[in-house]
């Protein structure tokens, strides 16, 4: 109630007083608080930039989180034209991991549009075995974000350390980056995704990434999804989703929420389910009865059961050499795959964060070969041949300086010319099974892997 005085030189003008409580703080989780995550390269209609922004209109999704590969550089600059004209913010933007040219392209492109946004930086690394290793990694880590975060500070943007696995998606390990820079504009984005080991200290874990926490990417969750072949999960499909909600509103974080695709589906269908399956949760949280469930129409559950994780292959991690990382390199491994829904890792050379790092691995979601290699453009080479049919299969990478060329079973499966960026090279070990820096493993059965230091014809190995 107001009650009005009156007026003098010094009589008091109004009396507020208030009759009810305050009012309630905006929900963490309302719709335009939400970010879409992983609806660029992951989406099987293949949008355009303005197809993009209109499904985010349509859906009530008003901020994007944008991540990209080699064939959507051309269109960066209308993929910020189309967001502005539909009123769509740029939450984020998917950033190299080093400054390099690629990278250097993507701040001008913000310049240009005066866009001030978050720049999600990832890393990697195996597990440290003493505190001095780890003082240098620490260091090391934080010499590879600065001129980063220094450039992007230059134009008004911020840096968020992208737990993506490895010693690098260890929130202790971030914040130790972070205390190294001492630099205002570097924080942290946590995806559940990546999270499953962290799932049994999750409150700690906010507790303490809270004062640097910049984003929070949701997921459908259940223990060790990420080996029982449901990594990837809409809201409402896991069994901890309360839990974690409950435990990230109590945690008073009130930055943004991002919900993802990051599969091989319609990215609007799986936006739609997030959002039904956030909306039946919502009542949960205050410990309302669950209503009738989602029908969901980009998921469902699988048909086989599995009572207890997922087996990895026999993984082995041996010495790196000079040899195993320089192109030209053939590659050969004979193996079964039995499982779509998870990465598994093949043969790799060095860890993520080298930019003469390469990878060959089936991707989570659709199951096809593909080649991984960070310090070249394009840096992602996929194949159309789903391998995760439970069939052996013998697997060929020729990977020369300037081609790449995938074989299955002598049957050409792509072909693309790779440039080698600025990236530098962080020499590492050599790994069949897993990733060097482990988090990925292999779920199928490896028999022989060769190693050519040339290229070799693959009808020719297959005798």
């Amino acid at each position: 109630m107001i009650t009005f005085a009156r007026s003098t030189s010094l009589a008091l003008l109004f009396t507020l007083t208030f009759t009810g409580s305050l009012p309630a703080q905006p929900d963490l989780f309302r719709r335009d608080n939400l970010v879409a995550w992983c609806i660029v390269p992951f989406d099987s209609a293949h949008r355009t930039p303005q197809q993009r922004a209109e499904m985010l209109e349509k859906l009530g999704i008003h901020q994007l989180a944008y991540d990209y590969r080699a064939e959507h550089i051309p269109t960066f600059d209308e993929e910020l034209e189309q967001l502005k004209a539909h009123h769509i913010s740029l939450l984020s933007w998917w950033f190299p991991t080093v400054l390099n040219d690629e990278a250097k392209l993507i701040l001008s492109v913000l310049k240009k549009h005066n866009v001030k946004t978050q720049l999600w930086v990832t890393g990697g690394g195996a597990a440290t075995n003493s505190p001095e290793e780890q003082r240098a990694r620490v260091m090391s880590e934080a010499q590879r974000i600065r001129p980063i975060a220094e450039a992007a500070a230059e134009i008004g943007c911020s840096v968020a350390l992208y737990n993506h696995g490895g010693w690098f998606g260890e929130p202790e390990n971030q914040l130790a980056v972070i205390e190294e820079l001492k630099l205002p504009n570097v924080g942290i984005v946590y995806n559940l995704h990546h999270g499953h080991e962290h799932l049994d200290r999750f409150r700690e874990l906010l507790k303490l990434m809270k004062p640097h926490l910049m984003a929070l990417n949701l997921n459908g969750m259940i223990p060790k999804g990420d080996q029982l072949d449901q990594k990837i999960m809409p809201l409402g499909a896991g069994t901890l989703d309360v839990t974690l909600l409950k435990a990230i509103r109590e945690s008073g974080y009130d930055g943004p929420i991002g919900i993802l695709n990051h599969t091989e589906n319609d990215a609007e269908a799986r936006l739609r389910d997030n959002l039904d399956g956030l909306d039946w949760l919502l009542p949960q949280l205050d410990g309302q009865p669950a209503g009738v469930k989602p029908t969901y129409r980009s998921w469902s559950p699988p048909v086989k059961q599995t009572a207890t994780p997922l087996r990895p292959s026999v993984s082995r991690l041996v010495d790196g050499n000079e040899a195993y990382r320089q192109p030209p390199l053939t590659i050969v491994c004979e193996a079964k795959l039995r499982h779509s829904q998870v990465y598994n890792i093949l043969v790799t050379s060095d860890t993520k964060a080298s930019g003469l790092h390469w990878e060959l691995f089936s991707q989570a979601g659709n199951g096809v070969l593909a080649c991984y290699l960070p310090g070249h453009h394009p840096n992602l080479i996929t194949s159309s041949a789903n391998v995760c049919d439970d069939q052996p299969h013998r697997f060929c990478l020729l990977y020369e300086p300037h081609r790449v060329r995938l074989f299955v079973d002598q049957q050409q499966v792509a072909d693309q010319a790779i440039e080698r960026t600025a990236m530098p090279a962080v020499p590492g070990k050599f790994a069949i099974g897993r990733l060097v820096e482990g988090g990925l493993q292999c779920f199928g059965d490896i028999g022989a892997v060769q190693l050519y230091r040339d290229i070799a014809d693959p009808r020719r190995l297959a005798d």
